[in-house]
């Protein structure tokens, strides 16, 4: 089965949108949807949901106001065309409603991206509408942790407008006590003993008072403590203040109650919690996830390639494998005008031409030359790649793998959970883990975390002598559950942790998150986890003028389970 284009036209024959999955012109698209046009037209009498000319057939799918329409060739299985126009219909009407041409026209860029996930070089790939909604939301576990370091970042700013905010009100405050009190910050009747040494001691007027009170109330809660301190420290003063003014006016003055409130009427219990809840929400992310952020910027000589994997498994408790999938990343960076036209050979072993995986090449990168001799360099040979010591994706690339194939993970890891003999509720737990020799070609895997998702009632753990010399306790908490590091693990070694825990059931310490990476940066060569590998860099324009380059393989983990 070949799939020469997916279109979407109106019943009228208008062309809306088409994707062309062989090498075929606008202008040939537009001559073979008339044609379906006046053969729908003159078949609409018949039940049949395809129509054929001398040169292709054509299986469409009426929707409300327009078609969904396969150019294929005649020879292909017209079952599986079925199959697979149904699952374009069900994928254009999650975006399309209302008018169709609008519809199709706002969502245009979705739409194609759908249909390149459903069809790749003419074949369909074995999805289903779940998986193809999956795959089109792109979730990045390097994205949320970037979005995790953001927020962050404009909380610590907001933090410190609100100091500078404050700073600024303390000065202007100064400034006025001063001209209030002279020189020698004397206090006179009805001032609230506001000299320049006081800041924002209470006052014993009542507006002074009700105005601090409602600006405070809606203070973060470190303002709030703040002001409260200032207050008691103002105590006295406050106090005695009546006593200095005239006594026919009494003043009431602030109180400080034993259990010193706020001013918006939360004690300082209720502040404490409060920055306690705060701090927990600004916390760092974990120490498992921190040991994932990107890496320093390497250094670039001129021309360099990075090779990124990132591998997703699931495991059962006995090791054995459920699902696993990889994605992989070429980037390219260059901070050499000199060294900008180039192009990138890979070497004969990597499995470019595999269907098993899914590549996909940078808009500007010419797809038809990289599909038939891995040669990675721009359409347009006349340009060069940006050269501003920048990365830049030029390739990617996806596989899937079902369960018991282990092709894609490249740590094993099983658990061994029983009730402790030496602790009443309590388990032994034994996490035996190795490099997996079939998917990985690797020497070690470093910073390996295992997160277990449980808080013992006592806050701690025992870990057995056999694994205090390998594995150190991160932290133990309620809120992440525990979380052990082991350095590394070499090839052809075995890793193991046993230790005893208090939980509420076996099921309590699952799902495992696993964690681990690798990096190596060659002088030249370098090959990933399925093979990609870098055979040499040559000008554009000469394939014989060799260039030098770095290349760095990385691969690390990303929701790696035992459930």
């Amino acid at each position: 089965m070949v799939v020469l284009a997916a279109s979407i036209t109106t019943l009228g024959g208008k062309a809306l949108l088409s994707r062309q999955f062989k090498d075929l012109s606008r202008d040939r698209v537009l001559e073979l949807l008339s044609n379906f046009s006046n053969l729908a037209l003159a078949s609409s009498g018949t039940d049949h949901t395809y129509v054929e000319d001398e040169h292709v057939r054509f299986v469409y799918k009426p929707l409300d106001d327009y078609y969904i329409v396969l150019v294929t060739n005649r020879q292909s299985n017209i079952i599986r065309d079925l199959a697979t126009l149904n699952l374009f219909a069900e994928t254009v009407g999650v975006y399309v409603s209302g008018v169709p041409e609008d519809g199709v026209f706002d969502n245009a860029f979705e739409i194609l991206s759908a249909f390149d996930e459903i069809v790749v070089m003419g074949h369909k790939e074995q999805l289903s509408q779940t998986q193809v909604n999956t795959y089109l939301a792109m979730e990045s576990h390097e994205e949320r942790i970037q979005e995790i370091i953001e927020r962050n970042k404009e909380l610590e700013a907001t933090e410190e407008r609100k100091r500078r905010a404050k700073e600024i009100a303390r000065r202007e405050q100064d400034r006025k006590s001063s001209a209030f009190g002279g020189p020698g910050g004397m206090d006179y009747p009805g001032a609230g003993g506001m000299g320049p040494g006081s800041r924002f001691n209470a006052s014993s007027d009542p507006n002074v008072t009700n105005a601090l009170n409602s600006y405070y109330s809606h203070a973060s809660p470190a303002a709030q403590q703040s002001y409260l301190h200032q207050q008691a420290e103002a105590g006295p003063m406050v106090a005695a203040a009546p006593s200095m003014g005239n006594t026919s006016a009494p003043r009431s003055g602030m109180k400080l109650a034993s259990t010193r409130r706020t001013p918006g009427g939360m004690d300082s219990q209720r502040i404490s919690q409060q920055q306690q809840q705060q701090q927990q929400q600004e916390r760092a992310v974990p120490a498992h996830i921190a040991a994932l952020r990107a890496e320093p910027k390497p250094e670039n000589n001129g021309i360099l390639i990075c090779i990124k994997e990132t591998v997703r498994a699931q495991f059962t408790r006995e090791g054995d494998i459920q699902s696993s999938e990889l994605k992989g990343n070429l980037e390219l960076r260059i901070n050499n005008e000199q060294l900008a036209h180039s192009s990138i050979k890979l070497t004969p072993e990597t499995p470019f031409q595999d269907r098993s995986y899914r590549f996909e090449t940078h808009p500007n990168v010419d797809k038809q030359l990289f599909s038939q001799q891995g040669v990675i360099a721009l359409r347009d040979q006349k340009k060069a790649f940006p050269h501003n010591d920048q990365s830049r994706g030029m390739l990617r690339w996806r596989k899937t793998a079902n369960a018991d194939d282990r092709s894609l993970a490249p740590l094993a890891v099983t658990t061994w959970v029983s009730p402790s003999d030496d602790v009443q509720g309590a388990f032994d737990v034994n996490i035996e883990f190795e490099i997996n020799a079939d998917a990985y070609q690797g020497t070690s895997l470093e910073d390996l975390y295992f997160c277990i998702p449980t808080f013992p009632p006592s806050g701690e753990i025992t870990l057995r002598d056999e694994s205090e010399s390998q594995t150190s306790i991160v932290s133990i908490d309620d809120e992440q559950g525990i979380i052990l590091k082991v350095d590394s693990i070499e090839q052809g070694t075995q890793g193991s942790i046993n230790f005893v825990v208090e939980a509420d059931s076996e099921d309590s310490l699952f799902p495992l998150s696993v964690s681990f990476k690798h990096t190596e940066m060659y002088n030249n060569a370098g090959k990933s986890l399925i093979g990609v590998a870098v055979d040499t860099v040559t000008e554009a324009q000469d394939a014989e003028a060799q260039l030098p380059f770095d290349v760095i393989t990385s691969i690390r983990s990303d929701e790696y389970d035992v459930l």
